[in-house]
């Protein structure tokens, strides 16, 4: 019967490639919101060599020959030449230590630095291309957040609580970002969105994403220099989430506060802090190679890059991810702007961080958030793409610029 069922599952999956192109080639909306928003469901449904997908990740590859249309068109921005050193660098220095799962580890770099960011650099044809893959992702959040609130449980549809709590914090970025950019007439539908996202990153229990989620949102705050638009919304938000902590239990409320040594969770991370101290010190020049992430619980970024590649390689990491962040804050529009493409630059540098700072205490290169950030970069540099190399869409010549937005009124009906 299980024979049947493979057989079976072959041609279906023909179908819905051709399916997907066909409509992808017309509406290239389609495989952007497919992509991100599917992202937080990080299960793995197929796979071959040792390595295994989620749902995203497959649409990610099947999207790859939709660019065989951009041919003579493609471009990397100006991040794709950093993004491309920083992984050439980590192989360099992973080649002379290479392991079982090296290149697991750098096939996944790859994936998320190279093919997601590419893949979403060239898909746009408009600024109107973002938002069905912004308001995915916020639909696919609201139901992670309806199921936390509804169950109790940081557990559900096979996903565990940092999973989920950092798809969640994304979710909570993108609508802030959304919600200061809609009509003020359509702002509430953001509001609930707001509070029910608060409500469920309380409940999930992960400290990570809490962090992650401030430090996301306090760089959307400063790039968009609205503190008292958003203190407003503040006022609502407060008196959920402190409700929502004082019906949690007792034991809920000290796991989540607690920073006691002898706590499991606490003590683990020291242990594997440790655990890549020892592995980086065996080799402290060029580190141990990369892949060590898939042999412990690597819950800090920076040392298991310490561990994996030495000093250069955390160099590299970091120069990467600053590379970005200094690059968004260096386009600050110098006018308030609350377009579709203001907000894709805005929104690149606030996820990058966020799960920077998430991986500083949880792992950093794990499917979800981490796609949703990669590919939110994507976007950003589709922006100065279109700019400076305008595509050809209908009605639009070669040499046209995107017309979609041409003043950059304030707000746009895009986030209605």
């Amino acid at each position: 019967m299980d024979g049947d069922m493979d057989w079976l599952i072959v041609p279906l999956a023909l179908i819905y490639a051709v399916v997907f192109w066909l409509v992808s080639l017309r509406v290239p909306s389609v495989p952007m919101a497919l992509i991100l928003g599917l992202a937080p469901f990080q299960n793995d449904i197929s796979g071959f060599g040792g390595l295994h997908f989620s749902i995203s990740e497959v649409h990610l590859f099947l999207s790859a020959p939709l660019l065989c249309t951009r041919v003579g068109r493609l471009r990397w921005g100006w991040m794709g030449g950093i993004l491309a050193s920083g992984l050439a660098i980590t192989v360099l220095l992973t080649v002379p230590n290479w392991r079982d799962t090296s290149t697991l580890s750098l096939v996944q770099m790859g994936l998320y630095w190279i093919g997601a960011v590419f893949l979403f650099t060239n898909l746009p044809r408009s600024s109107q291309d973002f938002a069905l893959a912004w308001k995915t992702l916020i639909a696919v959040g609201c139901v992670l957040g309806v199921m936390a609130v509804v169950t109790g449980s940081s557990y559900f549809f096979g996903l565990n609580k940092n999973g989920i709590g950092a798809s969640l914090a994304c979710t909570l970025i993108v609508a802030m970002e959304c919600w200061m950019c809609a009509k003020e007439s359509q702002r509430w539908k953001y509001v609930l969105v707001l509070l029910l996202v608060s409500a469920a990153l309380v409940l999930v229990l992960s400290r990570g994403a809490w962090i992650s989620a401030l430090a996301g949102l306090g760089f959307l705050l400063l790039w968009r220099s609205q503190y008292l638009l958003v203190a407003k919304l503040a006022f609502a938000a407060v008196p959920v989430v402190a409700a929502v902590w004082m019906v949690l239990p007792a034991e809920s409320r000290d796991y989540a506060l607690a920073i006691d040594d002898s706590r499991y969770n606490i003590h683990a991370r020291t242990l594997n802090a440790d655990f890549a101290r020892e592995q980086w010190l065996s080799s402290p020049f060029i580190g141990v190679g990369a892949g060590l992430r898939k042999e412990y619980d690597a819950t800090n970024i920076l040392w298991l890059t310490l561990a994996e590649t030495g000093p250069l390689g955390l160099l590299t990491f970091l120069t990467v991810n600053g590379a970005l962040v200094v690059g968004v804050w260096r386009r600050r529009p110098r006018r308030p702007s609350f377009t579709p493409d203001s907000s894709a630059i805005a929104l690149a540098g606030a996820l990058v961080l966020g799960k920077l700072v998430h991986g500083l205490v949880d792992h950093y290169w794990s499917r979800g958030a981490i796609m949703i950030a990669w590919a939110s970069v994507g976007l950003a540099l589709s922006v100065e793409a279109r700019t400076l190399f305008p595509r050809v869409r209908a009605g639009v010549g070669r040499h046209e610029k995107d017309k979609s937005n041409p003043k950059g009124d304030s707000p746009h009906p895009i986030f209605s």
